[in-house]
């Protein structure tokens, strides 16, 4: 987000049996992680024909930053909420949109067959507010756009599916992805850390409620009750999203004019 082999499975599908292993194993489609990441690519070529900013690195902000950017003022003043979520889809120049995307691609091959594609619109969607949560506590006066709040929060949670599976966390390529955005954030102009951090710790805790909670529940033996909590994770985890979102709006995006930070 900027400014102006796969070897781990969710408990559930051990404790479901081969059949549920299966349906999501390593060979499974990723249509959430490569839909998302066209629909990236299909604004970005939109934005940039309607506009005429073709700027590899990034470009100034644009009428459309201006309208669907995420700001502060426009949140909090003229309650533009939505902007929370179009922000998202929304970049400052070719290099960052297709890092974003390539790096969503990269991350879903590892995340979506092991928890299903409803359960990675749910991550995506969680790590996206609480990216925006972020950006907005930490400098809520800048246009902030892009997709890199989610893919943070994605990579987050590679790490902690990655040790809830009993597997070295460092194996998995995550080291080579922040490594990778380090760099960039160096190269890029306007690189919202609080973008970054914000999305990577929601998705983070996302995911420990999605590999961890089947564990908390295995001292329950009656087969009704067990049936009745397996929606809860995901409860939980929509929860967390209204909760970052809910705090965007009433505390975040309201520090317009007093922010944390400069």
């Amino acid at each position: 987000m900027v400014q102006a082999p796969v070897g781990f499975q969710c408990p559930e599908c051990v404790q479901e049996g081969r059949k549920r292993t299966r349906e999501w194993s390593t060979s499974s489609p990723i249509r959430v992680s490569q839909g998302l990441a066209a629909i990236n690519a299909l604004v970005w070529i939109f934005v940039a024909l309607l506009t005429g900013s073709l700027s590899l690195w990034g470009g100034g902000v644009t009428d459309i930053h201006v309208d669907f950017a995420l700001h502060g003022a426009y949140v909090h003043q003229d309650g533009e909420w939505w902007r929370l979520f179009t922000s998202a889809f929304l970049h400052y120049g070719l290099i960052h949109m297709a890092m974003n995307i390539l790096i969503l691609v990269f991350l879903g091959r590892m995340l979506e067959p092991a928890i299903g594609w409803w359960r990675m619109l749910l991550l995506y969607g969680v790590s996206l507010t609480g990216g925006a949560l972020g950006a907005l506590l930490v400098e809520p006066n800048a246009f902030t756009a892009g997709a890199s709040g989610a893919v943070f929060g994605l990579a987050g949670a590679v790490v902690i599916a990655e040790r809830a599976s009993g597997r070295r966390w460092q194996d998995s390529g995550i080291l080579f992805f922040l490594i990778i955005n380090i760099v960039f954030s160096l190269l890029l102009p306007r690189i919202s850390i609080g973008g970054h951090l914000g999305g990577m710790i929601v998705g983070a805790i996302a995911a420990g409620i999605l590999w961890t909670f089947p564990n908390w529940t295995g001292f329950i033996k009656t087969a009704t009750t067990i049936k009745i909590l397996r929606p809860l994770p995901e409860l939980l985890v929509l929860g967390l999203g209204a909760l970052c979102i809910f705090l965007a709006l009433e505390w975040a995006a309201p520090r317009w004019f007093n922010p944390i930070i400069g």
